[in-house]
């Protein structure tokens, strides 16, 4: 029984220990994120005196993001307490650094066709925040699992993540040709919020289907990347007919792109549907593999 109780206190004075750690990490993160990232933000002034909703939408998405990919390093054994302590922390820096970079990647290649600093911070454009909070999670995602493995090394996780990144660009650019619309109009012209909403589902469900092809440990570079990418395709192809099935089996009788796009006020209720679709469908491949 005792053996028991020190057990119980050693655990939980290492988690209180972590989670200090790891608040410690959100402050170095939003330092980052408005020095390095949005520099013309600032943060108190938005959220408390302004009380903008799309900084709130981008930078909780962030928060998200650093959440998840720490996931891939708490779960790692060590030899003792501060050794667990010391990697929390590197690992923790090395995110915040490849989460802005991962930002960048988003603002300069997914929303490249209209600033999206300027319509969250001065339009208060909830549907370009609802995208940019996607892009961070999506790549928390990627992170998890390209920089958690013990074996292959460094090149392996910056390969890893730059191959998520990559796919994370291509299907934002082939989501207008699904929907038929627009998405990027409808975000900067209409600050349509349910367009945005559609848009990071399904960059969050990439991000997780990447997550899930790169989650086996590395063995070499032929074996392991040939079994990335074949996993890769096949989950990426099983996600070509979800919105196809949200259509038919969700809201049955009702064109999900025309309550995002062709209603007076766009409704928001459809662009979740969507998003579930995709994100819950990202889940289930996992949950299959």
């Amino acid at each position: 029984m005792n053996e028991i109780m020190i057990n119980f206190f050693n655990q939980s004075g290492i988690i209180i220990i972590e989670l200090l750690v790891g608040f410690g990490l959100f402050w170095v993160g939003q330092l980052a994120y408005q020095k390095l990232f949005r520099t013309r933000l600032e943060l108190n002034l938005e959220l408390f005196v302004k009380d903008n909703p799309a900084v709130a939408i981008a930078l909780v998405g962030y928060y998200f993001g650093i959440v998840i990919a720490l996931g891939g390093v708490l779960g790692q054994s060590a030899v003792n307490w501060q050794d667990r302590i010391i990697n929390l922390a590197a690992y923790g820096a090395t995110v915040i650094i490849f989460m802005l970079a991962g930002a960048w990647v988003g603002d300069k290649f997914i929303l490249r066709q209209f600033n999206c600093e300027r319509e969250i911070i001065q339009d208060r454009n909830l549907g370009a925040a609802n995208v940019e909070a996607g892009n961070h999670i999506a790549n928390g995602l990627i992170l998890n699992s390209a920089l958690s493995g013990e074996s292959g090394g460094w090149w392996v996780s910056l390969v890893c993540w730059l191959i998520g990144l990559l796919v994370l660009v291509v299907v934002s650019s082939l989501y207008p040709r699904v929907t038929k619309y627009n998405v990027f109009a409808e975000i900067e012209k209409r600050n349509n919020p349910a367009a945005g909403v559609a848009l990071a589902g399904l960059l969050i469900a990439t991000g997780n289907i990447v997550r899930v092809a790169f989650y086996p440990e590395f063995t070499n570079w032929l074996v392991s990347f040939t079994q990335y990418g074949l996993t890769l395709v096949f989950c990426l192809l099983s996600l070509v007919g979800i919105r196809w099935l949200a259509d038919l089996i969700l809201v049955p009788g009702v064109k999900i792109s025309d309550e995002i796009v062709n209603q007076e006020i766009p409704n928001v209720g459809a662009g979740l549907i969507e998003a579930f679709a995709y994100i819950a469908a990202s889940f289930l491949i996992a949950w299959c593999f």
